[in-house]
């Protein structure tokens, strides 16, 4: 990444987060064929003292059930 803007913005929502895949903020940019990168730009660009639009980042934990199938013999 180019801009330290991002840089700043990934490592504050890492740790707000505590997430902890480095890969992770890189997928969210690249998604949509970079569409989110370009929207997260064009909201850095945008703030003046008189916008007042957040910025929401979030994460989803979801458990997953496996079956796994334990050979058992005597």
């Amino acid at each position: 990444m180019d801009d330290l803007r991002i840089d700043w913005l990934r490592n504050r929502v890492y740790d707000a987060l505590d997430v902890h895949q480095k890969d992770a903020f890189q997928e969210l940019l690249t998604r949509d064929n970079g569409n989110a990168e370009l929207m997260i730009t064009e909201y850095l660009d945008e703030i003046t003292e008189d916008t007042h639009r957040p910025l929401i980042f979030y994460k989803l934990v979801l458990e997953r059930e496996e079956d796994v199938e334990v050979e058992y013999g005597t």
